[in-house]
């Protein structure tokens, strides 16, 4: 072997080397955002907790965000729920007890399937956040709305 060969491969294995510490890098930086993006639902300047931040890893099969006459829409549908009920019931607590959304619907949780609504402020002013949920019993559709509104609650 020549002095070529030798510079040659040690170039093969730098460039080896900073390929594999860079794509680490990157799988990193995509783990990091995924589990940010599975505790959060983000719209606009709001984070909502999402249905995984109280009842672990779910199976969402469908994601459609869209604006509308000054509303903006986020859909997320799950299925292959093991208890549905159970994770919603979970879901309500968090919302109400720890981010302060109030009922604006009538909630019966004692069915096999249903829907409801919860709403809360947004953290932009004159803004409303709006989460409609219907379920079954192995699966649910949380559908977010942002828009103008406000809740006033009495005390």
């Amino acid at each position: 072997m020549n002095n070529k060969d030798i510079i040659r491969g040690i170039i093969v294995i730098t460039i080896t080397f900073i390929f594999l510490i860079i794509l680490t890098i990157f799988i990193s930086l995509i783990n990091r955002t995924n589990n940010l993006d599975r505790n959060y639902y983000i719209i606009g300047n709001d984070k909502i907790p999402s249905i995984e931040k109280v009842n672990g890893k779910r199976n969402l099969y469908k994601y459609k965000s869209y604006k509308k006459n000054n509303i903006t829409t986020n859909i997320y549908k799950y299925k292959n729920i093991k208890n549905s009920v159970s994770d919603l019931s979970n879901y309500i607590d968090l919302l109400k007890q720890d981010y302060n959304y109030v009922y604006t619907s009538n909630i019966d949780l004692s069915k096999d399937e249903g829907n409801f609504q919860l709403s809360s402020n947004s953290i932009d002013n004159n803004n409303i956040i709006i989460i409609n949920i219907i379920y079954d019993k192995n699966s649910y559709t949380i559908k977010i709305d942002k828009g103008e509104g406000k809740i006033n609650t009495y005390k």
